[in-house]
């Protein structure tokens, strides 16, 4: 189940990253930063375990 959300997560955060850089302006630039944030989190979280 676990698996499930980091899976939905990277694909919703791919998607802000992709969909950002459709729109013009500040707001795509801010819609890009919240998937990277995304993304990001979820490397994070990855790599936490394997210390």
């Amino acid at each position: 189940m676990k698996k499930l959300i980091y899976a939905i997560v990277f694909f919703l955060s791919i998607f802000l990253v992709v969909k950002g850089n459709t729109m013009a302006g500040y707001a795509g630039l801010g819609v890009m930063f919240i998937g990277l944030a995304g993304i990001l989190s979820e490397l994070y979280l990855y790599n936490k375990r394997y210390q």
